[in-house]
């Protein structure tokens, strides 16, 4: 919860999270889930909003199968090979392995635009929080402090140092690695149900304690839960 809280911005993914946040706290919340955001930024060119084909781009994949997915997939949609880093993150176990000493070396070495993480839920945002933390302003962490934004060509700002995004598993949606979302069954909250029936023995008994274990942590944390950065 402490990552969530720490980042500049957290959108609400999961139905299941709107509905909840709706019905038990009276937050209308706008939904914008992984795969939307990543139609437009890895989609079909031409509905980009931003050119993410010019960026440099770490991608942290939990296997070698599923880089190779993703890659033939970028391959398809005109992303230049020499833009496409990788990483395989190890499978974290305790807090300590989030202090991810080899993916900060490798930041360092490719001094990525965009790190997109493609990791599980519940882990993705505390490697997030760590790669954050990196910004000290030391040249040799590959990312710099935090400070004025920077004029781009485009004549809009930029922040100094890559942009983390933590997506989970939805670039899998366009990949093939998981199963194919119509995008009117994301709009209606229906994406856990195509993933429950390509892969039930893995995503139901994720769903099945997720329902019950996310409302319970939500109201533990409720009275720090919305207060903004600078406020507490």
């Amino acid at each position: 919860m402490s990552a969530y809280q720490a980042s500049d911005w957290a959108v609400v993914d999961g139905g299941y999270v709107a509905l909840v946040l709706r019905m038990c706290f009276g937050r209308h919340l706008p939904r914008i889930s992984g795969l939307q955001i990543l139609q437009r930024l890895v989609g079909e060119k031409s509905r980009r909003s931003i050119p993410f084909h010019e960026r440099r781009i770490l991608w942290v994949v939990p296997t070698a199968e599923e880089k190779d997915r993703i890659d033939y997939y970028l391959e398809d949609q005109g992303f230049p090979h020499q833009l496409r880093h990788w990483y395989y993150a190890p499978f974290y176990r305790k807090t300590e392995d989030f202090q991810d000493e080899a993916l900060a070396a490798k930041v360092a070495e490719v001094r990525p635009d965009w790190i997109i993480l493609c990791i599980a839920g519940g882990k993705q945002e505390k490697l997030g929080h760590f790669l954050r933390s990196l910004s000290s302003g030391s040249p040799e962490s590959g990312l710099e402090a935090e400070g004025p934004d920077e004029a781009s060509a485009e004549g809009t700002s930029r922040p100094k140092g890559p942009v983390i995004l933590c997506t989970g598993g939805a670039i899998a949606f366009l990949s093939g690695g998981q199963a194919n979302i119509p995008t009117w069954a994301d709009r209606l909250y229906l994406g856990w149900f195509f993933r429950i029936t390509s892969s039930p023995k893995v995503f139901l008994p994720r769903y099945w304690v997720a329902a019950y274990e996310f409302p319970l942590l939500l109201w533990e944390r409720r009275g720090s839960l919305f207060v903004k950065k600078g406020t507490e």
